[in-house]
């Protein structure tokens, strides 16, 4: 299934320790106009049956319902809102957007406590309001796709937050070690871990999201870093993707800028069975920590 990101603005209420989009809300303040919104619509149906509305955060702006409705009526089948999950906490709310053929729900959600969610986001009482609309969406029998954002300051808590949305009823759970741009990139002396460090807590994390009955995914972590849970790695299932961004340019396939710009491979990567299939890690976790944590996985003998 080949999907568009279409990116409405890239204004959002809070201030995450780790966004990627950086400063691109001051770059960038005027989101694009719904008629240019609409221009991306009809072009990507050329191409893809599911969209995904991100920003910023989406549900800041007025017309998401409409282009909802409008993407129903130009024949996408799979309608995502990634989103913060504040304005979920609203059931009137995420009514209108069901109605308007929203058909998934894609809240961030970065720590089993509020104090940490608050920390992460910089944002107080912004776990409370995410958890609201987590349950909110549950209750309305909407499916719910969460993704936590992994940190120095987040990865022990994973197994308990995995056991948190599983006990709830989530049923896609999704790690992302933390991408190395933005202001992820402003604070990463303190904020980005080794993957060494983190991915064990990754795993207990998928043990516990799987024990409550959730598929669990783990993204930005090369495979011979997960033996044993090869089948956890998010980019095999991750579809074809253009990306409109809010400034206006185009990515027109998201895998390809992945594996020829953003991503990269060490000199010892080839000899791996993985090889094939992996990605690497982004590019900018290397240049930090070098690539000596990445060891080859012997290719089998025939």
């Amino acid at each position: 299934m080949n999907k568009i990101d279409l990116k409405l603005g890239y204004a959002c209420e809070r201030q995450c320790h780790f966004c990627v989009q950086g400063d691109l809300r001051r770059k960038f303040p005027k989101p694009k106009s719904p008629a240019e919104l609409m221009t991306a619509l009809r072009a990507g149906r050329t191409r893809a049956d599911s969209v995904v509305f991100t920003g910023g955060e989406p549900t800041h702006y007025p017309w998401l319902p409409d282009l909802a409705r409008a993407a129903r009526l130009l024949g996408y089948t799979t309608l995502q809102v990634q989103s913060n999950g504040r304005r979920f906490a609203d059931e009137a709310y995420c009514r209108e957007l069901v109605a308007a053929g929203v058909t998934e729900f894609a809240p961030s959600i970065h720590g089993s406590t509020a104090a940490l969610h608050d920390f992460l986001t910089d944002a107080p009482g912004a776990f409370e309001r995410t958890w609201a609309g987590i349950t909110t969406l549950l209750g309305l029998g909407q499916r719910v796709l969460t993704n936590t954002v992994v940190t120095s300051r987040n990865y022990a808590d994973l197994p308990a937050l995995a056991t948190l949305l599983s006990g709830a009823g989530v049923r896609h759970i999704q790690f992302a070690f933390v991408h190395i741009v933005g202001q992820a990139a402003q604070n990463a002396s303190w904020l980005v871990p080794r993957k060494s460090e983190a991915v064990p807590w990754m795993l207990r994390a998928v043990d516990a999201g799987r024990a409550g009955g959730a598929r669990c995914f783990i993204e930005a972590v090369p495979p011979c870093l997960l033996p044993g849970y090869e089948d956890c790695a998010a980019e095999p299932e991750m579809p074809v993707m253009t990306i409109y961004h809010a400034d206006g340019t185009t990515t027109p396939d998201f895998t390809q800028e992945r594996l020829e710009v953003q991503k990269r491979k060490g000199p010892a990567c080839p000899s791996c069975a993985h090889d094939a299939v992996c990605e690497g890690p982004w590019h900018e976790y290397p240049e930090l920590y070098g690539f000596d944590e990445f060891v080859p996985v012997a290719k089998a003998v025939l």
